[in-house]
C-alpha cells in the first residue's frame, strides 16, 4: 500500500498528530481499521474467477465520482482536506464488484474474462499515474491504442463505457467504424495451404489433425473460439451434429457435420475423455497456426477467412439467408446479408 512519504525533518513532521514510521506518516488508527475491515470483507467474500491484474493498491487512488451525486458513497473522512487517507473504494475493489455484477447478470464467461484482462490494465495504468477512474484517465488509457484497428479500439471503448457507467460516470466516447465488405477467399488459396501442410517436413504425425481442423473451419464456419472450446461430447457422429456451445453473445447453435469430415473427426476423438478437447488447442493456438500455415503456403488468410469462405459459398450455392444466419450464429439477419453483396 502507497503512502505519502514525508521528510522527518521538516516542520510539518514535527507537529502530525501521528507519529512517523521510515519516513511514512501513519494513519488514522480508526480510519485505518475502517479501510482494512472494508478490503478484507469485499475480496474475502466475493468470489474471483476471473484474475484481475491490477497494481492499484500502491497507489492512493479511487473513482472520481459525478456531479450528480450517484454511485459510491466516500467514507466521512473523504470529506476532510487530509490528501492521506485511502478512499472508500479503490480502482480494484470497483473492478472486482463490476465483475461480479456482470457474472450476476449471466454474462458470458468470455466477455467477462476478456473484460477483467484489459480493464486490469486500465487500474494498472492508472496507479502508475496516481490518478482516478474518471472519463479522462480513461481516454489517456485508450490513447495508447491508437495504432490499432478501429474495430478493436470500439471493443475496448465498450469495456471501458461499460465499467465507467456502472460507477455512475459518463463516457461517451466513440470511434468511427468504416463498413467493410467481408474479404472473398478463392478455394485456391486454401488448397495451397492444405498441400503445404500435406508435403511439409516437419510435424509429420500431426498433419491428420491440422487437416481435419482446416476441414472444420471451412466446412462449419465455426469461430477459432468455438473450435478451441468444442469438446468430445459436443460431436455426434451418429447424427452428425457438431453442438456449439457458448458461442458469441453465449449462444448455442446446432451444425450439420459434413460427410467429408465424419472420418477426420472420429480418428480424432476416438479413445478421448468427453470433456477433452477436440482439437486440444486454445484459440489463440488456432489462430497462430493458420497464420503460420498461410505465410508458407504464400497466402493472406486467417482463421476467419474460412467462415468467410463458409457463408459465401453457401449463399452462392443457394441456401436460404435465414439457414446461413442460424448457422454462424449471427443474432442480426444484417450482418448475413453482407455476403450477399
Amino acid at each position: 500500500m502507497w503512502i505519502p512519504k514525508t521528510d522527518d525533518n521538516s516542520e510539518d513532521a514535527t507537529e502530525l498528530p501521528y507519529k512517523c514510521i521510515n519516513g511514512q506518516r501513519k494513519w488514522n488508527p480508526e480510519l485505518k481499521a475502517r479501510y482494512e475491515e472494508l478490503t478484507a470483507t469485499t475480496f474475502a467474500t466475493t468470489p474471483l474467477k476471473y484474475e484481475v491484474k491490477c497494481v492499484c493498491e500502491k497507489s492512493n487512488l479511487g473513482v472520481a465520482h459525478s456531479s450528480s451525486g450517484r454511485g459510491h458513497r466516500p467514507l466521512k473522512a473523504d470529506e476532510q482536506s487530509d490528501s492521506i487517507h485511502p478512499p472508500f473504494v479503490g480502482a480494484s475493489q470497483a473492478l472486482v464488484e463490476y465483475l461480479t455484477h456482470m457474472e450476476n447478470r449471466g454474462m458470458s464467461e468470455s466477455h467477462i474474462s476478456k473484460s477483467a484482462e484489459y480493464l486490469g490494465r486500465y487500474c494498472e495504468a492508472i496507479a502508475n499515474m496516481f490518478a482516478n477512474i474518471s472519463a479522462e484517465s480513461a481516454e489517456t488509457f485508450l490513447s495508447k491504442s491508437n495504432h490499432t484497428k478501429p474495430n478493436t479500439r470500439a471493443k475496448y471503448i465498450t469495456y471501458l463505457k461499460a465499467f465507467l457507467n456502472y460507477l455512475d460516470i459518463p463516457f461517451d466516447l466513440t470511434v468511427k467504424v468504416p463498413k467493410t465488405l467481408p474479404e472473398y477467399v478463392e478455394v485456391s488459396e486454401i488448397e495451397k495451404i492444405v498441400e503445404w501442410i500435406k508435403n511439409r517436413k516437419t510435424y509429420r504425425d500431426t498433419v491428420d489433425a491440422d487437416l481435419t481442423l482446416i476441414e472444420t473451419a471451412m466446412k462449419t464456419g465455426m469461430r477459432r473460439s468455438e473450435m478451441g472450446n468444442l469438446k468430445v461430447e459436443d460431436v455426434n457422429l451418429d447424427k452428425s451434429r457438431l453442438y456449439v456451445r457458448g458461442g458469441k453473445g453465449d449462444k448455442d447453435r446446432v451444425i450439420p457435420i459434413h460427410p467429408d469430415l465424419v472420418e477426420g473427426l472420429r480418428r480424432l476423438i476416438d479413445g478421448k475423455a468427453g470433456d477433452e478437447g477436440v482439437f486440444g488447442l486454445l484459440p489463440r493456438s488456432i489462430g497462430n497456426k493458420f497464420r503460420h500455415w498461410s505465410k508458407k503456403a504464400g497466402v493472406n488468410i486467417h482463421t476467419h477467412s474460412f467462415r468467410h469462405y463458409f457463408a459465401t459459398n453457401l449463399l452462392e450455392k443457394g441456401a436460404n439467408i435465414k439457414v446461413v444466419q442460424e448457422l454462424m450464429g449471427h443474432s442480426s439477419l444484417a450482418t448475413t446479408e453482407v455476403y450477399l453483396s
